[in-house]
C-alpha cells in the first residue's frame, strides 16, 4: 500500500477531467492537481516552452508532495515532450494519449470501424502523434481546435458561442450523412486534449452517431492498472489539494463547478 498522492496537471480546467474519472475509478486515492491558468493555452506553446512549463511543475509536486505517481492530464504535453519527461524524472508518469489510442484500436476492433477522427490542439496536430500512431491501420483524420481551450477557461463551455464555435470546427463531419460522396463520415472521435469532454454534450449533439474517446477515462484505467500490479493503492484517504498559477477565485468557481468539489486551490509561483 502507498498512500502518497497522484499528481495530476494540466495548463487548466482541462485535467479536471481527469479528477473526475479518479473520483469514480479510485475513490479512495489522494491527488494534487496543479492548473498552470496563467500560461494556458498551451496549444500554442514550442516545445522547448512546453519542456520548460512541464519541468517546474513535476519537480513541484515530487518536491512538495512527494507522488507516487504523475498523470499528465495534458494532450499537448503528451504528444510533444513524453519522452523527454520519462527520461528525466525518476517518478511514473502515465499520459493521456496512448490509453486514449488505445481505447480507440480496441473499439474498432471489436466493432469493426475504421474511419476515425482526433480533434486536438495545434500543438498536438503539428507533432504528428496521432498521425504515426493510428495512420497506419486506420482512415484518420485529425482537426486542430485552437478556440475551444480559451474559451473553457473563460467559462464559456456549452454555451451558445461554444455551441457555435463546435458547429464550425465540425462542420464536415455533421454534414456527411446527408453528402456521403461530399464529406467523409467518421465512426469514432477522439477527444485529443482533456478540455474538450467539457463540451462533450454539444459534440454529441453535433456528431449523433460518432463513438467518444475521453481520453482522461483511459488515462485512469491505465493508472489503475499501474498502481493494482505494483501494489500503490491509498489505503487512507486525505484531504486532496489544489493549486493554480493565476486566478485562484476563478478557478474554485469553474472547478467546482465541474468536479462537484468544494475546491479551495493555492497560488502557485512557478
Amino acid at each position: 500500500m502507498d498512500n502518497r498522492p497522484i499528481g495530476i496537471f494540466d495548463s487548466g480546467l482541462g485535467g479536471l477531467t481527469a479528477v473526475n474519472a479518479l473520483k469514480s475509478l479510485l475513490p479512495t486515492e489522494n491527488f494534487v492537481y496543479v492548473g498552470d491558468t496563467a500560461r494556458v493555452p498551451y496549444g500554442g506553446k514550442d516545445v522547448d516552452t512546453l519542456r520548460l512549463y512541464s519541468d517546474q511543475i513535476i519537480t513541484f509536486l515530487q518536491n512538495e508532495h512527494n507522488v507516487k505517481l504523475i498523470i499528465v492530464a495534458c494532450g499537448t504535453i503528451s504528444t510533444n515532450v513524453m519522452d523527454y519527461l520519462q527520461a528525466k524524472f525518476s517518478v511514473p508518469i502515465i499520459d493521456v494519449v496512448q490509453p486514449g489510442i488505445a481505447a480507440c484500436l480496441q473499439f474498432c476492433e471489436r466493432n469493426n470501424k475504421h474511419k476515425v477522427g482526433v480533434i486536438a490542439t495545434t500543438a498536438t496536430v503539428k507533432s504528428g502523434f496521432f498521425q504515426r500512431a493510428l495512420e497506419k491501420n486506420l482512415d484518420l483524420q485529425i482537426l486542430a481546435c485552437p478556440l475551444f481551450v480559451p474559451i473553457i477557461e473563460a467559462g464559456l463551455a456549452n454555451t451558445i458561442i461554444s455551441a457555435k464555435i463546435a458547429e464550425e470546427y465540425l462542420y464536415n463531419w455533421a454534414k456527411s450523412a446527408e453528402n456521403p460522396d461530399l464529406y467523409n463520415l467518421i465512426d469514432v472521435l477522439i477527444f485529443g486534449c482533456t478540455h474538450y469532454p467539457l463540451l462533450n454534450e454539444q459534440i454529441q449533439r453535433i456528431l449523433p452517431n460518432v463513438h467518444l474517446i475521453d481520453m482522461a477515462q483511459s488515462a485512469l484505467l491505465a493508472t489503475n492498472q499501474y498502481l493494482s500490479v505494483h501494489k500503490m493503492y491509498s489505503e487512507k484517504k486525505l484531504p486532496s489539494k489544489f493549486y493554480v498559477s493565476g486566478d485562484v477565485d476563478k478557478f474554485n468557481q469553474q472547478a467546482s463547478k465541474i468536479t462537484g468539489l468544494e475546491i479551495l486551490a493555492e497560488k502557485l509561483h512557478l
